[in-house]
């Protein structure tokens, strides 16, 4: 790794090379463009419209699910909660307070020390309403806060085609180590992974679960099949992609916390960041996030991340994307005491318009235009109006600090390997070398983007 102490943000530089053929480049560059208005649009309304269209898309379907329902925060932006669901410590007395309620629900319930109860027929509201009865028997309970990648991920279109890396790139990237002992494992807690590899090789060494439970299923939704990716299917697909493209070397372990549309519980995260941090994750990422209604912490993310880091003592750091809502409005977990923020910058290391900033961010990167591997399928017209088909080997291109985040949790897995050293050295390490700027923390190149 080729570190120049000359804090421009550019330690990287030439490690990670891009080419498209001139026939390409005006194309895909009006492609990043609508990308990025689509990030920019700043449309609480347009949110509300989309976000009715997945709800009836979830309601059609397994019941068993967790159904939206949504707040609107006084910024104007939405904060979304599974309805129904409320999560109380695992102690909690469970008397009349929460009568109705069945749980817990949900693989693993406990291990953040709160159980999630549910009642499947609650009418919109209720959940505020049980908060409130269960405060004056002074009983902990919280809502059961969702993140969808799409607040953190893509505006409406999604990714586009993009040609695939040269022959030559991609045979490295699955060779695997290069000059790396293959021992950094980097979880990727996201949508899943596709059951079946790639004709390329790329990513097929990401362990695929027999029973399924870290697989991107594509297509659910609406209930059965449409024969049609849904809105978030892939995005997994795309980031460990990215960290594969940083860090070759990486042992990469895929946890299936969102389903294909995108959603995931505060309970659903936590989960799997314990259980990443119990199978030895060094780096683990996450491409999400939650807005809360008041700007507390969602309770199973904050007691997750709260003994990884303090369990782990450095042998273990968490990369979040800081978020795509050009403010500094709290974003989790990105916000969190024990978390690395990673914001978005454009391909000339200026900060993103649409980018979410803050004193949280610890690192900026290029997070316009990224390339990576995605999944076959074709996307649906509810969502993309002029749909794509992505082929077995697919390569696309896509914006948001989804993006960036797992570029700098790659570029920690490669450092730690590289230099012999534990991840909260090598977050250390990777600060000394960013280029400062207020609100975005250490900036830097590392893959290149297309602007």
């Amino acid at each position: 790794m080729k570190f120049e102490n000359d804090h421009l943000g550019y330690a990287f530089e030439g490690d990670y090379p891009e080419s498209y053929g001139d026939d390409e480049v005006a194309r895909l560059r009006t492609v990043v463009e609508r990308q990025l208005g689509g990030l920019a649009g700043n449309d609480p309304d347009g949110d509300a419209r989309l976000l009715g269209i997945l709800m009836g898309r979830r309601a059609s379907g397994d019941l068993s699910r967790a159904q939206v329902e949504w707040r609107r925060r006084r910024s104007g932006s939405l904060s979304l909660l599974a309805r129904g669901e409320v999560l109380v410590p695992a102690d909690a007395p469970l008397g009349e307070v929460f009568r109705g309620y069945t749980g817990p629900v949900h693989h693993g319930a406990g291990r953040t020390g709160r159980i999630c109860l549910r009642r499947s027929c609650a009418a919109a509201g209720e959940i505020d309403r049980v908060i409130d009865r269960a405060a004056a028997e002074k009983l902990s309970a919280a809502p059961n806060y969702l993140s969808t990648m799409a607040a953190v991920g893509k505006g409406v279109g999604g990714p586009e085609p993009a040609p695939p890396l040269p022959a030559e790139v991609v045979a490295e990237l699955v060779a695997g180590p290069r000059g790396g002992s293959g021992t950094i494992r980097v979880a990727v807690i996201d949508t899943g992974i596709p059951q079946d590899g790639r004709p390329d090789g790329v990513l097929n060494d990401v362990k695929r679960r027999a029973d399924r439970e870290n697989i991107d299923e594509l297509d659910v939704f609406p209930a059965g099949k449409d024969d049609l990716l849904d809105y978030q299917a892939g995005h997994g697909t795309f980031v460990a992609g990215v960290v594969r493209r940083v860090a070759p070397h990486a042992d990469i372990v895929v946890y299936r916390a969102a389903d294909s549309d995108g959603f995931a519980t505060d309970h659903d995260i936590a989960e799997a960041i314990l259980e990443a941090y119990a199978d030895g994750a060094h780096v683990i990422n996450l491409s999400l996030g939650i807005q809360t209604v008041d700007d507390q912490p969602p309770p199973a993310i904050a007691a997750a991340v709260t003994h990884v880091a303090e369990d782990s003592r450095g042998a273990t750091v968490l990369v979040a994307a800081a978020g795509n809502n050009g403010d500094d409005d709290a974003v989790f977990p990105a916000c969190l005491e024990g978390v690395e923020a990673v914001a978005g910058l454009t391909p000339y290391l200026t900060p993103s318009r649409w980018s979410s900033y803050g004193d949280k961010v610890r690192f900026s990167t290029v997070a316009e235009g990224i390339r990576s591997t995605f999944v076959s399928g074709t996307e649906s017209p509810v969502f993309d109006p002029s749909p794509d088909t992505f082929g077995e080997d697919a390569w696309a291109l896509w914006s948001g600090t989804s993006f960036a985040a797992p570029q700098i949790a790659g570029a920690i897995a490669r450092i730690c390997d590289e230099e012999r050293i534990e991840p909260r050295a090598a977050v250390d390490r990777l600060d000394e070398f960013g280029k400062p700027i207020p609100g975005y923390g250490k900036a830097m190149r590392i893959l290149q983007g297309l602007g």
